[in-house]
């Protein structure tokens, strides 16, 4: 899985050849893509866009899309979106375990017992040495977590 992170601007200033290339192998690669702060597009099976809004200290809320090509047929929307919701939706193969993974660390960072982060160093071995990533490395979260600590070390 190839994991990229731009911001908005960077991806708005992209030349539309590369644009239409990254076009083209959707659906071709696993590749995730973070928008900072908070858009993630998830091009697996399907393009999925999510949206993430903190509501509060413990809350979060993800929305997402399932996004198809224009002219999209009856049959291959039903067999898409169905797709999208055993894999991805609220009950599917993905999310549930996923969510649990995550309510867990919350409750174990809430007790404050133990070490104050979170170990994301998987990967962190080729990430130094220049090799490429592989689908398991925490690379994206590393990224994102230096990009939001330089902007709350600005203020």
């Amino acid at each position: 899985m190839k994991y990229t992170s731009l911001s908005l601007k960077a991806f708005k200033r992209a030349p539309s050849l590369e644009l239409s290339k990254w076009h083209m192998g959707i659906g071709q690669v696993d590749r995730n893509v973070l928008i900072f702060p908070n858009l993630i597009i998830l091009d697996l099976m399907g393009v999925v866009v999510r949206k993430i809004t903190p509501t509060s200290a413990g809350h979060t809320k993800i929305t997402q899309w399932s996004l198809a090509t224009a002219g999209e047929g009856a049959d291959m929307r039903a067999r898409r979106l169905q797709n999208f919701i055993t894999f991805q939706g609220p009950g599917g193969f993905a999310t549930p375990d996923d969510l649990e993974a995550l309510e867990a660390c919350q409750a174990g960072y809430r007790t404050a017992a133990g070490v104050p982060w979170s170990d994301i160093s998987r990967g962190m071995h080729r990430e130094h040495s220049g090799q490429s990533c592989c689908s398991s490395d925490e690379r994206q979260m590393r990224a994102f977590w230096r990009r939001w600590q330089s902007l709350m070390r600005a203020r």
